[in-house]
């Protein structure tokens, strides 16, 4: 029987079938490389490199008033070329965990995917409506002219020059000068994108930053949460709409998300290289870099100075343990904060003058910070601060207590505090004007800042804010005992500032338009701490020994995390707003004509009339039959024709002129909540009248 059993076997009788051989496709999918987890960890780091070099060129130029395509595009090339030639080595050099192709595969994916979403649904912002009108119609004027400020065209108001306002919202009037609002970075990219496509370049440049953001934080998961992760986090952050409402629209905020969140990617970069001893020179060029980006986000965002000071103490604990790379860091930051010092100075002075009052608290901030790295490091180097195991856990427990009741007291705010931080009498009419109209308690001194957290849920859902609450209390919990040092700066920086973000949105609470708030720093920590909690948690449901508990259980927290930012995306993100604004605008400069001085009742079209039509315009604030005609007369005397400009036919009627209709056009925009989540759009009418007295 054995005998006979034994020839079967060896005829193949009692052989198993051979299991399918996997398609090649599949099996480099599936397999894990090296090379895959190199380029996962390279690929964000790129693009913020090509930014910085950008912008350390494009800025000085645009403050001395030499921003042309001959001499900016080479001079960025030469940096951006150096800049890449001293990061890719380093980074290359740097051991990366294998991981399957799939995984950066599909991160890739969703970067390109959320590209061509923005990039197909854009608004057309182009007249001044919001901040990105602003930030449009600056960029355009750049693209044409080789500095920010233009001379105020006194002369074709004459006797009147005093009488009119040559200043408007999102533009200043300071030594006879024009000059715009906000800093200088974001608005050199916008005229670049005009370079290359006209309105069409403006409008998409916001999408494909938005999707290197998008790349970059996940990257930066990947590098803190384990690579196989970086996919989840580049969905929860693309799916998220107000990263996409940004990216849409002209804002500055993805331009700041990918600032912050490279710069963080080079500082993990530069940390992890340095284990080696050869990696000591790559830990170095790494964290100057690390700080060359981090402390030039202030040419992008006036508020990244929190960021930067933030993260300090990270620095410093660096520096304590004797690692390299801490003084490269601090010559990186020379560098990009002169930068930022002299476009504050000497370009944007007005707009830091107007928030003062948060600049201050931002510079003591960075006072506070450096004095305070500075004196604790050489303290401990003299008293080393020493703990016992047992304490340390102690200490981590009370660590991840105190972040949980955090998280608790953060939610529960609408239950124990009233917001009244509006005090500006323009913006507190504006609120109780929307109040009215919702039926709300009429109260413009509302800001609901105490609602902050819904804010954030409203787009990611409660779980993914749960799931975030729980992994920066193991995060920090981990930092505390040392095991998780390598998140210090993303805890510092993401954690605090998000915090600061949150408690204190300083921003009108008019949704969606005050969620770009959420963007730089809130978003990004709610989807690195989330990742990092699945991290955690999928491996231990995995290894339960209860039904559902490797498979279901996993699929369905991953689930959680991500679906319901998807399901309240999904009706929004196709929306399109501001559409056929580009048009209006040319037809306003085809009614006027060379010799044209234009008298704005209101100030919509000043800035399209100035940048885009080259036309000298003032705006007459509270016009009168008798002061208008002293201002058409001196107008007449300097050679020029007036013609009065408005955006509604209203102020025009009282003096009895004919009205020509120039533009007249039903549109679009985003819809204006103060305590609900924003469902769509509302119609909004856009219209140009003239009169020609």
């Amino acid at each position: 029987m054995i005998r006979t059993a034994s020839r079967r076997h060896q005829s193949g009788v009692f052989q198993r079938t051979p299991a399918k051989v996997a398609a090649p496709w599949r099996r480099a999918l599936l397999a894990p490389s090296a090379r895959a987890g190199s380029l996962l960890l390279l690929a964000p780091a790129l693009p913020v490199l090509v930014v910085t070099g950008w912008l350390l060129v494009a800025v000085p130029l645009a403050a001395l008033g030499g921003f042309h395509p001959w001499t900016v595009l080479p001079a960025a090339a030469v940096v951006v070329t150096l800049l890449l030639r001293w990061a890719w080595p380093r980074l290359r050099a740097e051991r990366a965990r294998p991981v399957p192709w799939w995984v950066l595969a599909a991160t890739l994916l969703v970067a390109a995917g959320f590209l061509a979403l923005t990039v197909t649904t854009h608004s057309q912002q182009a007249v001044l409506h919001r901040d990105a009108g602003t930030y449009a119609q600056i960029g355009l004027w750049l693209s044409g002219h080789p500095g920010l400020t233009t001379p105020v065209p006194a002369e074709a108001y004459g006797s009147a020059a005093d009488v009119v306002n040559f200043a408007h919202p999102g533009f200043y009037v300071q030594d006879g000068q024009i000059v715009p609002q906000f800093m200088t970075g974001w608005p050199t990219m916008l005229a670049a994108g005009y370079w290359a496509g006209g309105w069409t370049g403006i409008f998409v440049l916001p999408g494909i930053i938005g999707a290197c953001a998008v790349l970059a934080v996940a990257g930066l998961a990947a590098r803190l949460c384990g690579p196989r992760w970086a996919p989840f986090a580049a969905v929860l952050l693309a799916a998220a709409w107000p990263m996409l409402r940004v990216s849409q629209t002209t804002y500055s905020e993805p331009l700041a998300c990918l600032m912050l969140a490279g710069g963080l990617h080079l500082l993990a970069a530069g940390w992890s290289t340095s284990a080696s001893a050869r990696g000591r020179a790559s830990a170095v060029v790494l964290l100057g870099l690390a700080g060359l980006v981090l402390s030039a986000g202030e040419l992008v965002r006036l508020d990244m100075g929190v960021d930067f000071a933030l993260v300090l103490p990270a620095i410093g604990w660096w520096w304590l343990r004797r690692r390299p790379g801490a003084l490269a860091f601090a010559a990186g930051a020379l560098l990009g904060g002169g930068l930022g010092y002299l476009d504050c100075r000497y370009v944007t002075l007005p707009y830091i003058e107007v928030n003062w009052s948060s600049v201050r608290l931002m510079l003591a901030l960075l006072a506070a910070a450096v004095f305070g790295t500075l004196v604790g490091v050489v303290f401990l180097r003299r008293r080393p601060l020493r703990l016992a195991p047992a304490r340390r856990r102690t200490l981590a427990r009370a660590t991840a207590v105190a972040v949980v009741i955090g998280g608790v007291l953060l939610a529960a705010r609408p239950l124990l505090y009233v917001d009244h931080s509006i005090t500006a009498p323009g913006t507190m009419e504006y609120v109780a004007s929307h109040q009215d109209a919702f039926g709300l308690p009429v109260d413009g001194s509302r800001g609901y800042a105490e609602q902050s957290l819904d804010w954030v849920a409203w787009y990611v859902g409660w779980p993914a804010v749960a799931l975030a609450g729980a992994g920066l209390a193991a995060a920090a919990a981990g930092a505390v005992r040392g095991r998780g040092w390598r998140l210090m700066p993303v805890l510092l920086v993401y954690g605090g500032s998000g915090l600061a973000s949150l408690l204190r949105p300083a921003i009108t609470p008019d949704h969606p338009w005050a969620d770009r708030r959420l963007v730089v720093e809130v978003l990004p920590a709610v989807v690195i701490f989330a990742t990092f909690a699945l991290a955690r948690f999928v491996p231990v449901l995995r290894s339960a020994s209860w039904p559902g508990s490797s498979t279901v259980a996993p699929v369905m927290l991953v689930l959680a995390g991500v679906a319901p930012a998807i399901a309240i995306s999904v009706p929004l993100a196709p929306q399109r707003t501001e559409l056929g604004e580009p048009a209006a605008a040319a037809a306003v400069c085809r009614a006027l004509r060379p010799d044209d001085a234009v008298i704005m009742i209101d100030t919509q079209w000043a800035p399209t009339v100035r940048n885009e039509c080259g036309l000298p315009v003032a705006a007459l604030a509270d016009p009168t039959v008798e002061r208008l005609q002293a201002v058409v007369t001196a107008v007449r005397r300097t050679g020029h024709d007036p013609v009065l400009m408005s955006s509604s036919t209203l102020p025009l009627l009282p003096y009895g002129q004919p009205l020509e209709r120039v533009v007249y056009q039903d549109e679009r925009e985003d819809q204006h909540q103060l305590v609900v989540r924003p469902t769509g759009t509302d119609p909004r009418r856009l219209e140009c009248w003239l009169v020609r007295p």
